[in-house]
């Protein structure tokens, strides 16, 4: 018995020699181990999940530990029922603690409890990075948000997006009119993923050097689609600004242009904007609107709008 005793003494004592032992063998397996090797792992387990809805192929992956527990990922395309999204680089890093104390209703949601599932929407917490994505750069961060008025539990989203190409970004979704530029977009909004109720928050837009070359695009008008002659517009710079309210979006404060530009001026108002999970997806609605805005024209586009080409 005291042969027992002092063994288990003696390991006590070691302790910090055996958990410096373990952490460094798992250091030394994350080093090593072909983390690559798994991208065929990875998209058939990804597509599993998602009833083969998404798709996701990377060129490489690693595992971080310091100064926090991470993957990222290098050339990641994922595709959905949109065009596919590719990013130079990427990495999620969860929060450990949401997974912590959200452990059982993640057992739960992962054997198929719907309720179990919606309720860890808005308790787990992660960060995502991309770079290189649309040719920018995109900070997303998801944490627990306050309740709404109606007991609601929802999501706090933070959004940072720095210098998208707008071009790529037309490319992508495949907008019938061709424009060019870089924005930077900042969010800040809570929300319900199932759109129970509607977002709140705030958000700023900003684009420079804005550039839509002339083109001609097709408007609905009683029941008949007519052709509308755009002329060319650039803008050194573009400001919206405001708040996401109630299924409106409240436009603050919004500038475009400046008086070098054959075209700046001001606008104010609302809105109707809600959104709605159509087919596992988020689509936004648009609905009315009251706007005002302040217009100021040079001489050379009013010429180009009196043209009979644009007429």
């Amino acid at each position: 018995m005291n042969l027992i005793r002092a063994a288990m003494g003696w390991i006590w004592s070691q302790m910090p020699f055996f958990l410096a032992l373990g952490l460094a063998a798992l250091f030394f397996f994350v080093w090593s181990f072909p983390f690559s090797d798994l991208s065929d792992v990875a998209t058939n387990a990804v597509a599993k999940a998602t009833d083969n809805k998404v798709y996701v192929q990377f060129e490489s992956l690693d595992i971080h530990l310091i100064p926090q527990p991470a993957v990222s990922a290098t050339n990641l395309s994922v595709e959905t029922a949109l065009p596919p999204l590719q990013a130079k680089w990427a990495k999620v890093t969860p929060s450990l603690v949401s997974l912590i104390t959200e452990l059982p209703s993640l057992i739960k949601a992962a054997r198929g409890d719907q309720a179990a599932a919606q309720a860890v929407s808005s308790r787990i917490g992660v960060s995502i990075s991309a770079e290189e994505i649309f040719g920018g750069d995109i900070d997303l961060s998801i944490k627990p948000g306050s309740k709404s008025e109606g007991g609601k539990e929802r999501s706090r989203v933070s959004l940072a997006i720095e210098k998208v190409n707008l071009a790529e970004v037309q490319k992508w979704s495949d907008l019938p009119m061709k424009m060019q530029g870089r924005a930077d977009v900042h969010t800040n909004v809570q929300l319900s993923f199932n759109m129970q109720e509607q977002p709140e928050g705030e958000y700023e837009i900003r684009i420079s050097k804005f550039a839509l070359p002339a083109s001609t695009i097709m408007v609905p008008m009683n029941g008949a689609n007519l052709p509308v002659n755009i002329p060319t517009v650039t803008l050194a710079s573009v400001l919206l600004r405001g708040r996401l309210v109630g299924g409106n979006l409240i436009i603050e404060e919004g500038t475009f242009g400046q008086n070098k530009d054959p075209l700046f001026g001001r606008i104010k108002g609302s809105l109707g904007l809600r959104f709605q999970t159509m087919r596992s997806s988020i689509t936004p609605i648009f609905g009315s609107y009251n706007l005002t805005v302040d217009l100021n024209t040079t001489a050379p586009i009013e010429k180009s709008w009196d043209s009979p080409s644009s007429r």
